[in-house]
């Protein structure tokens, strides 16, 4: 690395957190040289100035670094200020918090598969009850119960066929539903939906139910089986005029036309 790429990263961490000391906390965890603790609190500058837990030795700090430097998750439209968000894959809690620093008269309503990943959320958002709404829940193209397995807190994946069922340790959560979530948080519009849930945006779109019609735009984030074309194709086909996402190489875009 040279002096000059030094200083840029240096630069924009600075840019992120809160104070030097918060940053340096950062680069030790990104870094894994906190292993020994068990959370670690951060303030970033665009989190309302909550503190923020990561857990070390984890993908939490990758995926805070993505959330508050990357901002992959940005809507691609601007917002009405009473905006309604839905965050589908909420991880730990870090895009939610991020939204409602952006949006502070919006309500954000978050979805997170894996029980731990919810738990953390919970108490990163505790702060934010009034304008924040958590469930633990797999996205799903049915109401029941999934296994789900996969590398790293922030890439777990619903295990959708017999032969996937036999792998490594498997996890239960509970499935449900766009249309029985929108449904259980009395959804009549949604302005901006992101979905990240790693692959089951296949199963989730290939027979979209009336939730569809209540979004206004969103950002999906793409994994196998599913794939951008037949993504797109489908979104089409349901009124929203799509692209793909120019900030993220496995992104499309989705804004209804009317």
């Amino acid at each position: 690395m040279t002096k000059f790429d030094k200083l840029r990263s240096i630069t924009n961490y600075l840019n992120v957190f809160s104070t030097p000391f918060d940053a340096l906390k950062f680069r030790k965890l990104y870094h894994n040289k906190l292993n020994d603790l068990k959370e670690v609190s951060l303030r970033v500058k665009e989190a309302k100035n909550n503190l923020l837990i990561a857990r070390p030795n984890t993908t939490d700090a990758q995926v805070l670094w993505d959330t508050f430097y990357r901002k992959y998750h940005l809507p691609p439209v601007s917002l009405r200020e009473d905006a309604i968000i839905v965050d589908l894959g909420s991880n730990v809690g870090y895009t939610i918090m991020h939204f409602a620093f952006l949006y502070p008269k919006s309500h954000i309503y978050g979805v997170e598969m894996d029980l731990n990943n919810f738990e953390l959320a919970k108490k990163n958002l505790r702060n934010l009850k009034s304008q924040c709404s958590i469930i633990h829940a797999a996205v799903w193209s049915n109401d029941g119960y999934i296994k789900y397995d996969g590398k790293g807190e922030w890439g777990y994946k619903v295990l959708y066929n017999d032969s996937q069922k036999g792998i490594k340790t498997q996890q239960q959560a509970p499935a449900k539903t766009l249309d029985t979530i929108f449904a259980e948080f009395n959804l009549k519009r949604v302005d901006y939906l992101k979905m990240d849930i790693e692959g089951a945006e296949k199963f989730v779109l290939e027979n979209p139910g009336k939730w569809i019609n209540l979004v206004k735009s969103m950002k999906i984030e793409v994994h196998p089986p599913a794939d951008i074309t037949s993504c797109l194709q489908i979104l089409k086909n349901c009124g929203f005029n799509c692209y793909k996402d120019n900030n993220h190489p496995m992104g499309i875009v989705a804004i209804k036309e009317n």
